[in-house]
């Protein structure tokens, strides 16, 4: 028994190359998110990590490549883990955790930024907007999508489309403040309000496709 426990309470270490991969996954995002997607080169990435640029192309092929994978890591950390969509709780639970998470991820400095770049760039380089689009919220609505399926064929929801649902639901949840912070505007609000709001923003959500 005690062979058991000790096989489930300790971490795998991370192997050599895992730890490089993460300090250039570490790097890359904070240039990304600092100087914005055309002004980040892959040399850049390398020093900044530590490594040998031929070690970053080890790991990503393309600064493309790891770009993407900078975007997933961040929705997968907030809005994607498997905490958020697992177990059988409630469904008005999981949507208020996912409220919660989705709102950290969206008003985080580092999403605010890349919102900012893309917005920017977007009429000479559509390409780095849709490379976010494909990388970022289209992830996080696929994952509220496919919990969202579920739940319909298991009788809870009840609802004929689910891409307008998504849309809804993520719509209710990008609050006013989610605006003022890519323009720049002040947009303090308290713990308890932004909290109030998601709670009715869920239960709105869930009066009108609950069975």
């Amino acid at each position: 028994m005690n062979e058991s426990i000790n096989d489930t309470t300790q971490p795998k270490p991370r192997t050599r190359s895992e730890e490089k991969r993460q300090q250039i996954v570490q790097a890359a995002s904070h240039l990304f998110t600092e100087q914005g997607y055309l002004s980040t080169s892959m040399d850049q990435v390398a020093e900044a990590a530590g490594v040998s640029k031929q070690t970053v192309y080890s790991h990503f092929g393309a600064k493309e490549d790891l770009f993407k994978f900078c975007v997933e890591e961040r929705c997968i950390a907030n809005v994607m883990n498997e905490q958020v969509f697992s177990g059988s709780r409630p469904i008005r639970d999981t949507l208020l955790d996912f409220a919660r998470h989705f709102q950290e991820l969206i008003m985080s400095r580092e999403a605010i930024q890349l919102c900012r770049l893309c917005a920017a760039n977007a009429e000479l380089h559509p390409e780095i907007s849709a490379m976010f689009f494909a990388a970022g919220p289209e992830q996080v609505e696929a994952a509220l999508k496919h919990y969202l399926a579920g739940k319909v064929d298991a009788g809870e929801l009840a609802c004929d489309d689910l891409d307008m649902a998504c849309e809804q639901l993520l719509s209710l949840l990008k609050t006013g403040t989610h605006f003022m912070a890519i323009l720049g505007l002040p947009h303090d609000e308290s713990q308890n309000k932004a909290e109030q709001y998601l709670h009715k923003s869920v239960d709105m959500f869930l009066r009108y496709y609950q069975s």
